[in-house]
């Protein structure tokens, strides 16, 4: 990424998988935000959120092998990068910018082998991270972790429409302007829609609620619930993935800004 003036910026791929994630980009976004701006404006307990649509793309030249993209320039800081307090403190409003994404999708929106699926389908992938880090863990938070993705695992599955799903609604794919001194924004924005995707909500579900302390996931849980009967299916699918996403941040090297959450939530 390289900045663009103010408001701008040069998406460069460095590799051939990210220009598939820059290609779903280019092909879904402008589609993604003509739905929702359909949308009633108003509507209660959602946040329309604001789509990074490229502004323009490029093909490969010589000298550069990939697909390129100009792309709208999200001024703020990473949300992993501030304290806790801070993250929870938007518990509410990231509740209602995932409700206002997650509108039925059309029945061509991608799909994906890793989000938005039933937690059946991968687990023998959370196998092989549990094994690998489960023997660091105290006993008594290993029982706790393993009965709630047994608990996940067991719920009833996801039988409504397929949904847009942001993918990756982790905290470093969430900027938030104003951050540093003076008033602190209370409105997260979501970046980074290559892993663009269709499906049960629960995958987003989970990786958001990484975000938070016990006390910001009832936060988020409560306003994503607002005006519509809960549904517990959901919220245990939805802790099973995060728990999935944990091991997936705590095995990352020392260094990366996901390690620390992951970790602590195992913790």
């Amino acid at each position: 990424m390289v900045r663009l003036g103010e408001r701008l910026a040069l998406r460069l791929p460095r590799h051939a998988q990210a220009e598939t994630l820059l290609d779903r980009e280019a092909a879904w976004l402008p589609r993604l935000a003509s739905q929702l701006a359909g949308l009633p404006s108003g509507t209660p307990h959602h946040a329309i959120p604001a789509i990074p649509t490229p502004v323009r793309t490029g093909v490969p030249r010589t000298g550069y092998p990939f697909r390129w993209a100009v792309v709208p320039w999200v001024e703020g800081t990473p949300a992993v990068h501030v304290p806790l307090e801070v993250r929870d403190a938007y518990a509410p409003n990231l509740a209602a910018t995932l409700r206002g994404l997650h509108q039925p999708a059309p029945e061509d929106a991608p799909a994906s082998a890793f989000r938005g699926i039933g937690l059946a389908d991968i687990e023998d992938r959370f196998a092989r991270r549990w094994d690998a880090l489960a023997g660091g863990l105290g006993r008594e938070r290993r029982d706790q972790l393993a009965e709630v993705w047994r608990r996940a695992v067991n719920a009833a599955p996801y039988a409504g429409p397929r949904v847009w799903l942001h993918g990756d609604p982790h905290p470093n794919n969430t900027v938030l302007a104003g951050v540093g001194p003076g008033p602190m924004a209370s409105s997260p924005v979501l970046v980074d829609f290559g892993d663009l995707c269709a499906g049960d909500p629960a995958s987003d579900l989970g990786s958001a609620l990484l975000h938070f302390s016990p006390y910001g996931r009832e936060a988020f849980m409560a306003a994503y619930d607002a005006g519509q009967v809960p549904d517990p299916a959901l919220w245990a699918r939805a802790q099973g993935w995060a728990v999935n996403y944990a091991l997936i941040f705590a095995a990352q090297s020392p260094g990366e800004a996901l390690r620390p959450l992951g970790r602590g939530l195992l913790a």
